[in-house]
C-alpha cells in the first residue's frame, strides 16, 4: 500500500510539473508583468463604466474576467474543480478553460492561441482573442480599440415596432418588426400551457396595437406583450390549435423575426388527393452517389502510393449494391469508372435525373498522421480551420478542369447565401448528416470528427439534401489499410444504407 501511494504521489508531482512546464514553454521567454489599464466606456454617453488592470505575458495581454463581467453587467461564475470561468450570457453562455485554449460559446467551440491564466484566484484571458470570440454572443455591440486601451459598449435597445400575423395554407406566419437587426442568440422561444412565448434579450416593447395583428387569424386567439426586465421583452401568443412544427428566421433587412407555425388542419378530400399526387413526386426514390475525384484527378495519396479516387469508387459501388438490395431504391452514380467529371457537372447530373439525396464519397488527408476516423459535411460557411482546409483541398479539383471561371464567384459569402436560399434542403442535409455520423460511429474503430459544414463546390447547386462523407484518413497508415479492405467498404455501405432508411422514414412521414 505504501509503495502504491508513493507511486501515485510521484505521478501527481510529475503531472503537476509537466503542466507548469507547458505553460512556461508557451510563455517563454516571457515573465508575468503588470500591464496597463483599459477603460470600458459607454459609446453613447462617453462615460467610463469600468476599468481593467491587465497583465502582460510575452506578446499576450490578458484581461481579468471577473472585473470584465462586472463592468458589462453580465454575471460571471467560477467552477474551481473544472478550472472554468463562465460568462452567463442568457441562452448563450461562454465557458473559458484555464487548462486548455478552448472556449465554448453556446454549443460551439472556439480556440485561442493560449489558455487562460489563473492568478490569485482571478481568471485572465488573452484580450484580443477572447473579445473577438465572444463579440457575436453578446446582447450588445463591443469594439476593442487596443491602441487606445479602450473597450466601447453600445447598448442601443432594440425596439419592437409591431406584429403581423397571416394565415397560410399550411399554418401561420408571425412577423415581428424590429427597430434594428438582432442576433439569433438574443431570441429564445418557449411553449407552455397553450402559449407560445418569444423572449427578446435587449428588446424594448414599443407603442403599437396588437388588435390588428390577431384579426382574422385561425391559430392565435390573443397576444400579450410585457417588459420582463429592462433588457428583456416578452411577446406571448395564445394558440387555438396544437402546433406540429415551428421554424424561426431572423431577417436583417428590413429587421424582423419570422415565426412559421405548422398546425393540424382539416383538409378537403380533393386537396388531399392533390397533396398525395404531389407527395409521390417528393418520395425518396432515387439516391445519387458521387465517388470523389477520378481520371486525371487522383485525389489524396496514401503513404504507400494508394489513390483516393480508387477507394471512393469501390466504396460507392458497394453502397449502390446494398441500397438496391436492402431498400429497393434506385441508385445513380455520377461516375462508374475511372473518369474525370468537373465538380459543377456532378450536381447537374443529380438534378437532371431528379435525385432526392446526394452523397459524395471521399477519403480525408491531413499532415497530422495520427488523425483517424470519418467526418460528415453539409454545405455552408466553414466554422473551423480544419473544415475550411478540407473544403479547400476538395475544391482544388478545379485545377484539373478545362476552365474554372464558373467558380469565380463562389466565395464564403456565396456559400452563406446558397445555404439560406436552400434553407429547407440545408436543414434536411444537416439532419441526414447527424444520422450518418451516428451510424458510422457504431461501425468504425475510430470515433471520427462528427458533423461539420464547409463550402464544397460539389454540393453547391444540388437541388436536394446533400452531404459529403470523408470515410477515413488515407494519410493515416491504419485507416489506409482499412480503405483497401472489402469489410470496411461494406461497413460504410451499411452505415449509409441504414441512415437513408431512417431519414426516408422520418422525411416521408413528414410529407
Amino acid at each position: 500500500m505504501t509503495i502504491r501511494m508513493q507511486r501515485l504521489t510521484d505521478r501527481s508531482k510529475r503531472e503537476h510539473l509537466l503542466r507548469w512546464l507547458t505553460i512556461a514553454l508557451l510563455l517563454a521567454p516571457a515573465t508575468l508583468l503588470q500591464g496597463r489599464e483599459i477603460v470600458i466606456k459607454d459609446r453613447q454617453s462617453g462615460a467610463a463604466i469600468g476599468h481593467l488592470s491587465t497583465i502582460q505575458a510575452g506578446r499576450y495581454e490578458f484581461i481579468p474576467l471577473s472585473a470584465f463581467a462586472e463592468a458589462i453587467k453580465i454575471p460571471g461564475a467560477i467552477n474551481s474543480s473544472r478550472k472554468q470561468f463562465i460568462l452567463q450570457i442568457p441562452h448563450n453562455p461562454v465557458v473559458v478553460h484555464a487548462i486548455n485554449p478552448f472556449v465554448r460559446v453556446g454549443t460551439e467551440w472556439r480556440q485561442m492561441p493560449i489558455a487562460a491564466l489563473i492568478l490569485d484566484g482571478e481568471y485572465y484571458a488573452p484580450a484580443v482573442y477572447f473579445l473577438d470570440i465572444i463579440r457575436d454572443a453578446l446582447p450588445f455591440r463591443l469594439d476593442y480599440l487596443s491602441g487606445e486601451a479602450t473597450i466601447l459598449i453600445t447598448r442601443s435597445r432594440m425596439g419592437v415596432g409591431g406584429i403581423q400575423i397571416d394565415d397560410m395554407q399550411n399554418g401561420t406566419l408571425i412577423r415581428i418588426a424590429l427597430s434594428q437587426p438582432i442576433n439569433a442568440s438574443n431570441l429564445f422561444l418557449s411553449e407552455t400551457n397553450g402559449w407560445l412565448y418569444a423572449d427578446l434579450y435587449g428588446g424594448n416593447i414599443g407603442d403599437f396595437s396588437t388588435d390588428a395583428a390577431r384579426k382574422n387569424t385561425r391559430t392565435i386567439d390573443r397576444i400579450s406583450t410585457i417588459q420582463l426586465s429592462r433588457d428583456t421583452a416578452r411577446l406571448g401568443f395564445r394558440l387555438l390549435k396544437k402546433v406540429k412544427e415551428r421554424e424561426v428566421k431572423v431577417i436583417a433587412s428590413p429587421p424582423e423575426i419570422q415565426i412559421s407555425l405548422r398546425t393540424h388542419e382539416e383538409v378537403p378530400a380533393a386537396l388531399l388527393d392533390e397533396l398525395e399526387r404531389e407527395r409521390e413526386k417528393w418520395k425518396i426514390d432515387l439516391i445519387v452517389i458521387d465517388p470523389g475525384h477520378g481520371g486525371r484527378d487522383p485525389g489524396a495519396l496514401g503513404s504507400s502510393g494508394t489513390r483516393e479516387k480508387d477507394f471512393t469508387l469501390k466504396i460507392a459501388r458497394e453502397i449502390k449494391r446494398i441500397i438496391e438490395r436492402d431498400l429497393k431504391i434506385r441508385v445513380l452514380m455520377t461516375r462508374d469508372s475511372d473518369k474525370f467529371i468537373p465538380l459543377v457537372d456532378r450536381g447537374k447530373i443529380a438534378n437532371r435525373a431528379g435525385g432526392k439525396l446526394f452523397i459524395s464519397i471521399h477519403a480525408d488527408s491531413n499532415p497530422k498522421k495520427g488523425l483517424r476516423g470519418h467526418t460528415v459535411y453539409f454545405m455552408g460557411p466553414a466554422k473551423t480551420e480544419e473544415a475550411r482546409r478540407v473544403a479547400q483541398f476538395e475544391n482544388s479539383v478545379i485545377k484539373f478542369e478545362d476552365s474554372n471561371s464558373k467558380y469565380a464567384n463562389l466565395s464564403e459569402t456565396a456559400f452563406i447565401l446558397a445555404a439560406n436560399a436552400q434553407n429547407s434542403y440545408n436543414k434536411e442535409s444537416e439532419e441526414f448528416a447527424a444520422i450518418l455520423d451516428r451510424e458510422m460511429r457504431s461501425r468504425q474503430q475510430a470515433d471520427g470528427f462528427g458533423v461539420r459544414q464547409a463550402g464544397f463546390y460539389v454540393l453547391h447547386g444540388t437541388s436536394m439534401p446533400n452531404i459529403l462523407l470523408e470515410t477515413a484518413f488515407i494519410s493515416n497508415a491504419s485507416d489506409e489499410k482499412l480503405l483497401g479492405t472489402r469489410g470496411f467498404h461494406m461497413n460504410v455501405a451499411e452505415a449509409v444504407c441504414e441512415s437513408i432508411r431512417q431519414f426516408r422514414d422520418h422525411y416521408e412521414n413528414a410529407l
